[in-house]
């Protein structure tokens, strides 16, 4: 046994990498053990199956989304703090740009399966609470539209630089005249 080691976080982290080199077909108990270094059996007393892996991979990409926007300072500029904030979702670095691809995995394979949907959907509707309730706190007039912008143009951003990293300047240099003017509506 490989001691120090988190198995269920090690497997977790297979699989998105399986995932960011081949889409979500590319993920099996086999392939995820062997990217891993583990044994299939080692890997099955984890986790009984395929779907247990991909909802372990999805619970990391939001921790890890959660850990780096709780460690953001406020500084009492918000739309500079909002600004950090959507940069932190977006592909800019290796890390955030896997945990794209595999979101945007989840998310087309949310279509088709229910359960998948749904954590989606509470993610997506308690990150909107979370950015409501901070622009309420800033004394946005329509913190609810706001918010809406705010995630659109952060989903939007993210996807665009997927296929296009060489836009990530031109939209970081965007964002702050983007939620200066989301907030003022």
């Amino acid at each position: 046994m490989k001691s120090g080691i988190n198995k269920r976080e090690a497997f977790a982290a297979s699989v998105l990498d399986l995932i960011v080199r081949g889409g979500i077909q590319a993920v099996s108990i086999r392939t995820v053990a062997a990217d891993s270094g583990w044994s299939v059996g080692a890997l099955q007393k984890t986790f009984s199956n395929k779907d247990a892996l991909l909802r372990a991979a999805v619970d990391l990409v939001i921790s890890r989304a959660e850990a780096r926007m709780d460690a953001l300072p406020f500084s009492g500029d918000a739309v500079d703090y909002l600004v950090r904030m959507v940069e932190e979702t977006l592909p800019l670095d290796q890390q955030r740009r896997e945990e794209a691809i595999a979101w945007n995995a989840f998310a087309a394979e949310a279509i088709h399966t229910p359960w998948i949907a749904e954590i989606l959907i509470g993610q997506d509707k308690l990150v909107s609470e979370q950015l409501v309730e901070a622009l309420r706190s800033f004394g946005t007039a329509q913190p609810e539209a706001a918010a809406a912008g705010i995630i659109a143009i952060s989903d939007g951003f993210a996807l665009r630089l997927l296929y296009d990293p060489t836009q990530a300047a031109e939209f970081c240099t965007a964002l702050r005249p983007i939620i200066n003017h989301l907030l003022t509506i």
